[in-house]
């Protein structure tokens, strides 16, 4: 597909979106060529940071309307073929689609790309997105709005009128501010679309395999349109497709999959779940830090479709050249889908010509460069807080600290650490088991002021050998003052 913005009167034309034309203020046609036929070919054997696998081949195409793009390949073409895309044969199939300049266009021509998207007009749809904490959408934490308008609109154009976006942030955050923040709000005031926070539904419960899940109701009675942020994941390797279903259930639910390992736990999930379909946005896109905003956005203009949320993940991994999470390995053994790269069937753009070394997250790491984390796959809630209090410590450079969270802590992983800290009750219960006297212990019920003042007094005091009764005074009568000064 070649997409080109012209001015009939003036015969003018804009490879990018323009509203009227810049020389008569007159309207604009879009014009889509379909098809399309190679008319030059350059091959290419030096690599470039973002082409780092040579050597591949750069197409021009030209369509029916004389309209040319260059497009890298690694097959091989001749002058004078046709430049096709299949749809695809399975229904576990993946589209992959780059992004020139129209997403509305992209995300058509990937849909019509599947073999079924199972939507017909008089279905009741949930479109999911990501919103886990507020954040701008140009920072890639939450699903970008323009894509969720696009989807909106898609359904609409097919005449679906029961619509409703829904989404469960982290723990403690407020899921309506966040949807705001981001954009998605304004997109659903747009449609006259309701916003439904998951978190405030009713809930059904269901089980797997011995596991009991309180799923939101919502998820159960509707079609479920699956619009996760493709991103890396410090706790689990990446956030996708799969991960974006974990917030579909309850928080008590959520805690459990966590404190029973989720990576097993996730896979349970998406066989007690109906069938869905996913659109992952990789418009922009994170890697690094992921996947709050300690990532950083990857601008990979993609979006990737697939009716089996595992083949989703698997190909994105491929792509980014980042080491297959185990959650994608425990979903293939249960059955919850594929993740055997030689036996999905890809569709669109050529994966090896999209391979690119994205950033992979570093699980030890926090938001403040002297404070590691040692993490039992804690909580959401947990692991959010741990970030967010790290983060007003950055400026006090002092020694370094290891903060333990979660349950799943191990005597190999605390082994060897020095000045060690117990952060949330999960991670006190389980260095006890273990048999381990951390320096400080920090329970979730205390005030973040006084978390922070007492992580800032074993910070700068390199030979603090615990945290005495006088230190936990000063941290509360820091924080009874800025109450006075408030």
């Amino acid at each position: 597909m070649i997409v080109r913005w012209v001015c009939k009167k003036d015969n003018k034309k804009w490879l990018y979106p323009v509203e009227k034309c810049i020389y008569c203020k007159g309207p604009i046609t879009k014009q889509i060529g379909k098809k399309i036929k190679v008319t030059g070919i350059t091959k290419v054997n030096i690599p470039s940071p973002m082409h780092p696998i040579t050597p591949y081949n750069v197409l021009l195409l030209e369509d029916e309307y004389g309209n040319r793009m260059p497009k890298k390949t690694m097959r091989d073409y001749n002058i004078g073929d046709d430049y096709l895309i299949e749809k695809a044969k399975t229904d576990g199939a993946v589209v992959i689609t780059k992004i020139k300049y129209d997403l509305r266009e992209a995300l058509i021509e990937s849909l019509g790309l599947l073999k079924s998207t199972d939507v017909k007009e008089n279905d009741k749809i949930l479109v999911k997105p990501s919103i886990i904490e507020p954040a701008y959408g140009y920072q890639a934490v939450t699903t970008n709005p323009k894509l969720v308008d696009e989807i909106i609109s898609y359904l609409k154009d097919k005449r679906i009128r029961d619509i409703i976006v829904a989404e469960q942030s982290m723990p403690k955050e407020n899921t309506v501010d966040a949807a705001e923040k981001c954009g998605i709000l304004d997109v659903c005031e747009k449609h006259n679309v309701p916003f439904i926070d998951l978190g405030k539904t009713d809930y059904v419960k269901k089980s797997f395999n011995g596991f009991d899940f309180k799923i939101a109701k919502p998820a159960l009675d509707r079609k479920v349109i699956n619009v996760p942020v493709m991103k890396t994941n410090s706790q689990i390797g990446i956030s996708g497709a799969v991960e974006n279903m974990v917030r579909v259930v309850d928080e008590d639910t959520q805690k459990r999959m966590f404190a029973d390992d989720i990576e097993n736990k996730m896979p349970l999930l998406i066989k007690a779940l109906p069938k869905f379909l996913s659109v992952g946005d990789a418009t922009i896109g994170m890697h690094g830090q992921g996947p709050t905003i300690l990532g950083e956005p990857a601008f990979l203009n993609m979006i990737f479709l697939s009716n089996d949320p595992v083949a989703l993940d698997t190909v994105f991994t491929e792509v980014g050249m980042l080491v297959k999470p185990n959650y994608i390995k425990n979903a293939a053994e249960v059955g919850a889908g594929n993740d055997n790269i030689q036996n999905i069937e890809i569709v669109g753009e050529d994966i090896r010509a999209l391979r690119f070394h994205l950033k992979p997250a570093d699980r030890n790491v926090s938001a403040h460069p002297n404070i590691k984390f040692i993490d039992g796959k804690a909580n959401p809630y947990i692991f959010n807080s741990a970030l967010k209090i790290t983060a007003r410590l950055v400026g006090i450079l002092g020694e370094e600290i290891n903060l333990a969270i979660g349950t799943l802590l191990t005597e190999e992983m605390v082994k060897g650490k020095k000045r060690l800290v117990a952060y949330g009750n999960e991670a006190i219960v389980a260095l006890k088991n273990l048999g381990i006297k951390p320096l400080a212990e920090i329970q979730e019920g205390t005030d973040n002021l006084e978390k922070v003042m007492l992580l800032k007094s074993i910070l700068e005091n390199p030979d603090k050998k615990k945290v005495t009764v006088g230190d936990k005074i000063k941290s509360k009568v820091a924080k009874f003052g800025v109450k006075i000064d408030k």
